[in-house]
């Protein structure tokens, strides 16, 4: 299995935007997926956990003060995880700009911080197969350590899409817990994150996973 270490999954609260799963992120954030890391290198294919083609890029608090970056307009995605939904799971969600490199482009994804910063959630499109993204998530399991995780967990979930998983995992630099649902909705495989401080008192990956049956009507096709 090939190993390396994720992006930072670093909350507001340590002075970065979380880097939503583990797919490339934009040029300039913080550790893109297929880049060297300082453990090795691999593409988003062989990356051992989560990956979705939304991203939210590392920014200063005004990314609009920043000559390398521009912010996009809102993800369709926020029409679908809007702030009513999101409050499911965060306190006082505030919608996170969508950036990207100037001249470059984003990928279409949907994050809100919690008001103290806390805390981050995240939808979008994963970048592999539903198939694949469960193969990856045992493979985390079996071998957290090279990924800067432990205590992962992958538990099947029922009533969601036409399968669905539920990863746990603790993040060890930043001290995180992070939690995906994966779940397959028509031709498409959906994930949602939400990313912890350590310590922070949260609803649950139960409701993680009531906050995607919640949301799965109103995805595009």
């Amino acid at each position: 299995m090939h190993s390396r270490r994720p992006p930072r999954t670093a909350l507001p609260v340590v002075a970065a935007v979380l880097c939503a799963l583990l797919a490339s992120c934009s040029s300039g954030s913080a550790s893109p997926t297929g880049s060297a890391s300082p453990t090795g290198s691999a593409s988003a294919a062989d990356s051992p956990s989560p990956s979705i083609a939304g991203q939210v890029a590392a920014v200063p608090p005004d990314p609009t003060g920043s000559p390398s970056v521009k912010t996009l307009p809102p993800s369709r995605l926020c029409a679908v995880l809007d702030r009513s939904a999101a409050r499911q799971a965060l306190t006082d969600p505030r919608q996170t700009p969508r950036v990207a490199p100037e001249g470059g482009t984003a990928p279409d994804s949907c994050s809100y911080s919690s008001g103290d910063g806390s805390a981050m959630l995240t939808l979008g499109l994963s970048t592999r197969s539903y198939a694949g993204e469960r193969s990856a998530a045992h493979s985390l399991v079996l071998d957290p350590e090279p990924a800067g995780m432990r205590a992962v967990q992958v538990t099947a979930v029922d009533r969601l899409g036409q399968a669905a998983f539920r990863e746990t995992a603790q993040v060890v630099d930043p001290a995180q817990n992070v939690t995906f649902v994966v779940w397959r909705s028509g031709s498409r495989t959906w994930v949602l994150t939400l990313a912890e401080a350590r310590g922070r008192t949260t609803p649950g990956a139960d409701a993680l996973v009531e906050l995607a049956r919640r949301i799965t009507p109103r995805l595009p096709g």
